[in-house]
């Protein structure tokens, strides 16, 4: 039986993997960046005054938040629902991708980022163009397109390589669609052909 993938797995695994390729630590991730984060979205109380009046009691904070953070990752504590995203937006911008797609299509959808807005002086608020992101993709789409090789798909063709390419493809049409709702957003003239398109967007 195909075992499935939990959303806490997900995010725990993106978070192991930023720790083995860098310099990152549970400690460093819990004091430096997480629970900051917590803090301000109010969903974790500090005592700054206590922490700040001693290097021991900094110390200790510093242990006790290491300690409860490194429970969750080992599965020894639940993965707290309200921290999810919050968590999310803590790691590296090329985790936090992999992570948001695969949290989307474990809820049957795609991750379709929201448009990027600039203020322009006394303008109306702008979408930013990113044609490079299509370019990316595309290119990433034709890289790893080896199953398209000889004009048509098969069962001789390898698994690994077809999963490859339709995870390169549906990449495309995620950034796809998000610069389509830039342009829409951007200039007020609606989406061509679509009466609605709902935007999921988390974090």
């Amino acid at each position: 039986m195909k075992t499935v993938r939990t959303e806490d797995q997900a995010i725990i695994a993106a978070t192991r993997d930023w720790f083995e390729n860098s310099s990152e630590s549970i400690e460093s991730f819990s004091t430096t960046h997480l629970i900051p984060a917590l803090e301000d979205a109010g969903l974790a109380d500090v005592d700054h005054e206590s922490v700040e009046r001693s290097a021991s009691a900094y110390t200790r904070w510093r242990r006790a938040a290491s300690m409860k953070v490194g429970r969750i990752i080992r599965g020894d504590q639940p993965f707290p629902l309200s921290w999810k995203w919050i968590w999310i937006g803590c790691l590296p911008p090329v985790y936090q991708l992999e992570v948001k797609r695969e949290l989307m299509a474990m809820a049957g959808s795609l991750y379709v980022p929201i448009p990027n807005f600039t203020h322009a002086g006394d303008q109306p608020t702008r979408a930013q163009a990113q044609l490079h992101r299509l370019a990316k993709e595309f290119g990433e789409l034709l890289e790893h397109a080896k199953p398209s090789h000889n004009g048509y798909y098969d069962l001789n063709d390898d698994p690994r390589q077809v999963d490859r390419m339709m995870k390169e493809a549906v990449d495309l049409v995620e950034v796809v669609l998000s610069e389509v709702a830039a342009v829409s957003r951007g200039t007020g003239r609606p989406l061509p052909r679509f009466k609605m398109i709902a935007f999921r967007v988390e974090g």
